[in-house]
């Protein structure tokens, strides 16, 4: 009775944190943007390469742009991820495609073109944490893996911690124990679907940490 009392306390905490979770708000994630590197000064693309879920759109945006320059946007595949004239990118179907941004200036004969790799997958349907269990120690950190199905998915998983002032974990999936005490990590997908992974945190003490795997 206690074990049940005890399982249906965390599901009702997890559940709760899944719904005050900032990803309840957001859309698919990026399974990643590459940013483009040149001067401060210079025209740059903010991207040159993005990972979309089919149906996400990311916004391509050239930064330093003279007043006499104003920005085209081309697909080389519409079928794959289309363009609008504001730089949307919208991700149509599983594929690569290649978004070409030229800049034409109206007191030079000479455009400037940038490309963005697009690569647009399907969405995760499932997900889970390599780990069941993590004890660490206070201020150790440790980066929970997560597997994702299909494996062919650019989504990402959303991290949240239940406890906070126990443990905090990145985007990425990094832990950082902060005070002792227990906390649950959880890793959330846009369908909804999450997994858990238990974070016990201990005082400093001689030992590594202590991780179980999934069996």
């Amino acid at each position: 009775m206690k074990n049940f009392i005890k399982k249906a306390a965390l599901s009702c905490l997890v559940l709760l944190t899944v719904m005050l979770s900032p990803a309840l708000f957001a859309t698919k994630a990026y399974a990643g943007e590459v940013l483009t590197t040149s001067s401060a000064s210079e025209p740059k693309l903010n991207v040159t390469e993005l990972s979309l879920v089919t149906d996400d759109n990311f916004t391509l945006k050239v930064f330093n742009m003279a007043e006499t320059q104003k920005a085209s946007f081309k697909s080389s595949d519409t079928d794959v991820a289309g363009v609008d004239k504001t730089g949307k990118v919208t991700a149509n179907k599983v594929g690569e495609a290649t978004i070409t941004v030229t800049l034409n200036d109206s007191k030079s004969k000479d455009d400037l073109t940038f490309k963005c790799k697009v690569t647009v997958g399907p969405p995760a349907i499932s997900v889970k944490i390599t780990l069941s269990n993590l004890t660490l120690e206070v201020g150790k950190r440790k980066t929970l893996q997560v597997i994702l199905k299909p494996n062919t998915t650019t989504e990402q998983a959303v991290f949240s911690s239940t406890n906070p002032e126990v443990a905090t974990v990145s985007a990425t999936g990094k832990v950082v124990a902060k005070s002792p005490g227990k906390t649950y990590i959880i890793a959330e997908i846009a369908n909804g679907k999450y997994d858990v992974c238990t974070v016990t945190v201990v005082e400093t003490a001689t030992g590594p940490a202590v991780s179980v795997a999934r069996k």
